[in-house]
C-alpha cells in the first residue's frame, strides 16, 4: 500500500509540473520543482517508512534539497518529503517550489551529497531522479 501512495505522489507530482509548465510560457517563469530522491537498499523489497542508513543518516524527512541554475547560482530551496520503501529502494518526494525560469539547466543537491544535473525540461516535468548512495 504504501509503495502505491509513494508511487502515486510521484506520478501525480510529475502530471502537475507537466500541467503548470504547459499553462503558460517557461521563459523566466517560476515553477516548482518535483521528483524523487532515491537510496538503494541492496535489491531486498521491504515495505514501510525509511530514511537513510550508515553514512546517509542524515537523508530523511524535511533534509534541504537545494536547486542551482546552469552558472552554479543558488536559486531555490525545498525539502524532502517522509521516505517510503518502493520495492528495493526508499523513495523520498521532493518539492522545491519558486524555481526561476531561465537557466537551460538546473543542479540538485540534498544536503551535502552529490549534486545531479537536470535538463529545464526535466525540472518542469517531474522527471527528476537524484540517486543518493
Amino acid at each position: 500500500m504504501a509503495a502505491l501512495v509513494v508511487a502515486g505522489f510521484v506520478a501525480g507530482s510529475g502530471s502537475i509540473a507537466l500541467a503548470w509548465s504547459l499553462s503558460g510560457p517557461g521563459g523566466n517563469k517560476a515553477f516548482t520543482l518535483v521528483g524523487q530522491a532515491q537510496i538503494d537498499d541492496g535489491g531486498v523489497p521491504r515495505r514501510g517508512a525509511c530514511n537513510g542508513a550508515l553514512e546517509l543518516t542524515d537523508v530523511d524527512k524535511g533534509a534541504l534539497v537545494t536547486v542551482y541554475d546552469s552558472a552554479d547560482r543558488l536559486v531555490a530551496t525545498g525539502s524532502l518529503g517522509a521516505g517510503q520503501y518502493y520495492e528495493s529502494a526508499c523513495v523520498f518526494p521532493v518539492v522545491v517550489p519558486r524555481v526561476p525560469g531561465g537557466s537551460k539547466s538546473y543542479s540538485v543537491q540534498v544536503l551535502w551529497h552529490k549534486k545531479t544535473k537536470i535538463t529545464s525540461e526535466q525540472a518542469r516535468t517531474g522527471s527528476l531522479v537524484i540517486r543518493l548512495g
